[in-house]
């Protein structure tokens, strides 16, 4: 009974464990504007997001408090600061922009379970701007 009630313990602990993802961001041609972040759960649900300012050519953002679960990181660098990313024909974006997994788009939008990557213990991971 005692080697149950133990089990049970460890494996809530487990599960209310929090997580620090690390993104460094590479590929900038300029400093201009702000850099706008989102991180998104594997529904699609945001749980975190941010606008940075950018001080050089790669930007270091961390994200605490993260519990066990897939994630995806969606970036764009906002160079005129108008708050959205802009596109041009088709919806192409004209500014820098990325995802987690480096995923890019082809034929369209890319598909954001390609995005989609698991956090189980503190994470680093690049992703660079197209």
């Amino acid at each position: 009974m005692k080697k149950i009630l133990l089990l049970v313990l460890l494996s809530n602990f487990a599960f209310a464990q929090k997580y620090t993802l690390k993104v460094n961001i590479k590929g900038f041609e300029n400093i201009k504007g702000k850099l706008y972040f989102q991180v998104l759960d594997a529904k699609e649900k945001i749980v975190k997001q941010s606008a940075e300012t950018i001080d050089n050519k790669q930007v270091m953002i961390e994200i605490k408090d993260l519990s066990v679960g897939k994630y995806a990181v969606k970036i764009f660098q906002d160079e005129n600061n108008n708050t959205k990313l802009d596109t041009g024909l088709f919806g192409i974006p004209k500014e820098p922009w990325g995802l987690s997994n480096n995923v890019k788009a082809t034929f369209g939008p890319p598909k954001f379970s390609d995005m989609l990557f698991e956090l189980k213990a503190n994470k680093e991971i690049s992703i660079i701007l197209h």
